[in-house]
């Protein structure tokens, strides 16, 4: 499964409905990671059948890759603290699975920055079929050739150091505000580390 990038997949209008959009921000608090038990983000759950999910998958049907696919979970990210490495395969909210991998097979998830800035998502060659890295480490060993230091320094300086000596990286998504970005829901992966701004992207987790 390849990973995608579809640029100006957002415009002005698509903007004004997300500002429009009611819900509550719910806080994330880190369980795992390196801010453990901090708020590392606010999450804004939109309902998956609602009029805007419906939009934005009329939107994705234009994409051959993307066609076809069933929404799990869509949310506004607003993210304050940068997260570490997991995968998304499955969607859970604050911890809560919400999807179930064996009826509905995961492909993408979708980032869709909706904020100017100088953020990335980094991408892992590594994968599994659960979310948390801790268990991979735990089961697969330390790669002769891994990440380098300069590149862990440059995106990775907030995530365990450790880590860096299991995980390749596949893809760097420099974010740019209304460019779709897609990438294989196995793949592990964690946001560049961003200092003490904030971001702000559209997220979705796909199935088929």
């Amino acid at each position: 499964m390849k990973t995608l990038t579809i640029e100006n997949f957002l415009n002005k209008n698509d903007y004004s409905l997300v500002e429009n959009l009611k819900g509550n921000n719910e806080p994330f608090f880190d369980t795992e990671g390196v801010y453990q038990g901090e708020q590392t983000s606010t999450q804004q759950w939109i309902n998956p059948t609602g009029d805007f999910a419906k939009y934005i998958k009329s939107k994705l049907s234009v994409n051959e890759y993307l066609k076809n696919n069933t929404i799990d979970g869509i949310q506004i990210l607003r993210a304050i603290k940068p997260y570490d490495v997991h995968s998304d395969y499955i969607v859970q909210n604050n911890q809560v699975p919400i999807s179930n991998p064996k009826t509905h097979p995961p492909t993408y998830t979708v980032v869709i920055p909706i904020i100017e800035g100088t953020y990335s998502t980094i991408v892992f060659d590594q994968e599994a079929i659960f979310n948390n890295f801790i268990d991979y480490k735990k089961n697969n060993p330390i790669l002769e050739s891994y990440c380098s230091d300069n590149d862990w320094q440059k995106y990775c300086s907030h995530c365990h150091n450790d880590d860096q000596k299991y995980l390749t990286i596949k893809e760097v998504f420099n974010w740019t505000k209304g460019t779709l970005f897609a990438f294989n829901r196995k793949l592990f992966h964690c946001s560049a580390n961003f200092g003490e701004s904030s971001k702000k992207a559209i997220i979705i987790w796909l199935s088929r």
